[in-house]
C-alpha cells in the first residue's frame, strides 16, 4: 500500500529485538487492536443515540486507556511472539493463543472500565456499563483467537517448522 505521507524511499526505523521476540504482525499492531476494540463500542453508543460529541470523547478516552495498557504490556510483540515461536506440537500454539486472547481481552475490558471514569455515560446504569466494557474486551479476545483459524495463511506459514 502506498501512502504519500510515508514515501517508499524513506527507510522505516529498524528496532533490534531480543532473540526469540518477533515484530508485530499485520492486523495485530496496537493501532489495529485499538480499532478492533473501538468499533463495537462506537456502534453500541450510536445505537443508544448518544450525542456524537460524547461518542468522540468516549472513543478518545477508550483508545487512550487501551493504548496505555497495551503499550505497557508490549501486546503487539507478545501476540507475534507467542504465535510465531516454534512449538513442539501445534496444539501448544493454539493453547497459547487462547491464553493471551483471554488475558488481553481482560486488559481491554479493564481499560474500557477505566475510560468511563467521570463520564456522564455512567448515569445510564450498570447494564449499559457492563455491555460497554464487555464489547471492548470481547472484541480483542475474539480478534486474537482468529489466529487459531487453521485457514489463516499466517498460521500455517508460521508453523511449518513445528509441524
Amino acid at each position: 500500500m502506498h501512502n504519500d505521507q510515508y514515501p517508499d524511499d524513506v527507510p522505516t526505523p529498524h528496532i533490534e529485538l531480543p532473540p526469540g521476540v518477533f515484530p508485530p504482525m499485520p492486523g495485530y499492531t496496537i493501532a489495529d487492536l485499538l480499532f478492533v476494540a473501538n468499533q463495537p463500542v462506537e456502534a453500541f453508543l450510536e445505537a443508544h443515540t448518544i450525542d456524537p460529541g460524547l461518542i468522540r470523547e468516549t472513543s478518545t478516552a477508550l483508545v487512550s486507556h487501551v493504548y496505555a495498557v497495551f503499550e505497557r504490556e508490549d501486546v503487539q510483540y507478545q501476540i507475534a511472539t507467542w504465535y510465531q515461536k516454534p512449538y513442539d506440537h501445534p496444539s501448544m500454539c493454539t493453547r497459547s493463543i487462547e491464553i493471551i486472547a483471554e488475558q488481553f481481552g481482560v486488559l481491554a475490558l479493564d481499560a474500557a472500565a477505566d475510560s468511563l471514569e467521570g463520564s456522564p455515560l455512567l448515569q445510564l446504569g450498570e447494564d449499559f456499563y457492563l455491555e460497554f466494557i464487555r464489547l471492548a474486551g470481547e472484541a480483542i479476545k475474539y480478534h486474537i483467537l482468529k489466529l487459531n483459524d487453521r485457514e489463516n495463511p499466517a498460521h500455517s506459514a508460521g508453523h511449518e517448522a513445528a509441524q
